[in-house]
């Protein structure tokens, strides 16, 4: 298993994709510091909900980023909020990663090499999934550290060793939603195998979700089906996570998607694998 492991962190470390990554992750950087030219910062997906309806739904959800309401004594839980608003866009790296490396040896047909010498196909299934996540682990929390030092500097604010762990915590929840986001792009990827249509259909369910959550947000619980699709869209986690909605158990939400992608996804992504041809 390691040198098979060794086998596709050469491929990706030799692809485009290795520099190709943080080039678009360079590209989000600016796009984040763009979002501070905005007069009271930027503010994105959101929906603010009515507290005398349903206190489950009070406040707002979304993404908002430089929106502080003091610049001069700004709270660091609004520079956490500013910095997490990177995930209106970074689960598009981790899309373009995942299906590029993970479809590229079934297309050019050299994925039958290593099962030609007696290799489990499964095993080289488990090497490419491990490289993913921890090459877009690397990226995710380089880019947030980086966007946390960002923020800070502009601002003046110094951070202590509390606050500094609380971000962390923060940020690790979030990143358990992308790896779950990451097997269920993986298993469309081994459904659908043409990595236009793939990309094509993960961004409609992403992008559309957000936009359906924030149009039913205030009577989310009475639509039966689409809360269900909803609960599938890794937005659903990060725009609450973008307003700290703690307090409503998103914790417990997020530990529960995470566990669906860690068994259900993947193990059906296993038995698809093991069923399935890739040319």
């Amino acid at each position: 298993m390691l040198n098979q492991l060794k086998s596709e962190f050469l491929k990706l470390k030799y692809s485009k994709l290795f520099i190709a990554v943080p080039i678009l992750l360079l590209a989000g950087l600016i796009l984040y510091g763009s979002f501070s030219l905005s007069s009271g910062g930027t503010q994105l997906f959101v929906s603010e909900g009515d507290e005398e309806t349903n206190a489950a739904i009070q406040g707002m959800i979304g993404f908002f980023a430089f929106t502080f309401e003091n610049i001069d004594m700004p709270e660091f839980s609004e520079i956490m909020q500013s910095c997490i608003s990177c995930n209106v866009f970074l689960w598009i790296v981790a899309l373009i990663l995942t299906i590029q490396f993970f479809c590229y040896d079934y297309s050019a047909g050299t994925i039958k090499l290593p099962i030609a010498y007696g290799i489990d196909r499964v095993k080289v299934y488990f090497a490419k999934v491990i490289v993913i996540v921890l090459y877009n682990a690397v990226c995710y929390f380089l880019f947030n550290a980086i966007t946390l030092c960002f923020t800070c500097i502009q601002i003046g604010y110094t951070p202590n060793i509390t606050e500094l762990i609380q971000y962390l915590s923060y940020i690790g929840l979030n990143f358990l939603v992308m790896i779950s986001f990451i097997f269920l792009c993986i298993t469309i990827s081994i459904c659908l195998k043409n990595t236009g249509i793939i990309a094509t259909v993960m961004c409609l369910f992403t992008l559309g979700g957000a936009v359906i959550y924030t149009g039913i947000w205030q009577n989310f619980h009475s639509h039966a089906i689409l809360k269900y699709f909803v609960w599938l869209n890794p937005l659903y986690y990060w725009m609450n996570m973008g307003t700290f909605r703690l307090q409503y158990g998103l914790i417990n939400e997020i530990i529960v998607y995470f566990i669906f992608g860690l068994f259900f996804l993947l193990p059906l992504s296993v038995i698809l694998v093991r069923k399935q041809e890739f040319k």
